[in-house]
């Protein structure tokens, strides 16, 4: 049976991606083994062949249900390690899973050496992030640093930029509205805005919102 350690699981169905990663993964393991697969049943099953396998996966294109299906297949496989190799990842995503350092992080557009150095780092049972998660993340944290919001009104702030009403927050929240509307009066006085038009520009500017969610 092969190595389980050396063994690579490529969990991307974009056959440009899998050309280019069998072609690195051949330079730095020549006698490794490549297994392609398309779907989560067909990784699973090749999981449980190889319990210490590399895997690399675009989320987004893969059939997780959702991040925490993702973070559960990882406890329960949790001598493998991962490579998340995708575009469009968003910052709390991105956040959430480089907190299992069972996990490393890499945009489609990384470079060559990037690619080959998670790939190394994973065989190594290293965490990797790239340059541009990195800086995304650093940026992120020196924003909130600066932030004059506790992290409460950031979450308020954010479930008012996604358009929702005073009710909608403070039912999700199991608060009164009446607590509600005096968290957003302290938020647009801390930030100093007048209306909600200007909090939710306010809220996009500094990225705690995403364009995708920008609703006026």
């Amino acid at each position: 049976m092969p190595d389980s350690k050396t063994t690579l699981l490529l969990a991307d169905n974009q056959p440009i991606t899998r050309l280019g990663v069998i072609n690195l993964w051949n330079k730095i393991v020549p006698d490794g083994v490549f297994i392609p697969v398309k779907d989560k049943e067909e990784l699973l099953n090749s999981l449980a062949k190889f319990p210490e396998a590399l895997i690399i996966l675009d989320y987004t294109l893969f059939d997780f249900a959702s991040l925490e299906s993702l973070l559960i297949t990882s406890v329960r496989y949790n001598r493998a390690r991962w490579i998340l190799f995708s575009d469009d990842l968003i910052e709390s995503f991105i956040r959430r899973i480089v907190a299992d350092r069972h996990f490393s992080v890499l945009l489609k557009d990384a470079s060559i050496e990037e690619i080959s150095q998670a790939l190394q780092s994973g065989l190594l049972k290293k965490q990797f992030l790239s340059e541009q998660i990195k800086i995304m993340l650093q940026h992120k944290k020196e924003l909130n640093d600066r932030l004059p919001l506790t992290s409460t009104e950031i979450e308020i702030l954010q479930s008012i930029a996604q358009g929702k009403t005073s009710q909608t927050v403070a039912d999700e929240r199991n608060l009164s509205v009446h607590t509600i509307a005096t968290h957003r009066k302290n938020i647009f006085r801390k930030i100093g805005v007048n209306n909600v038009l200007e909090a939710t520009k306010y809220a996009v500017q500094i990225g705690i919102v995403n364009m995708t969610e920008y609703m006026i």
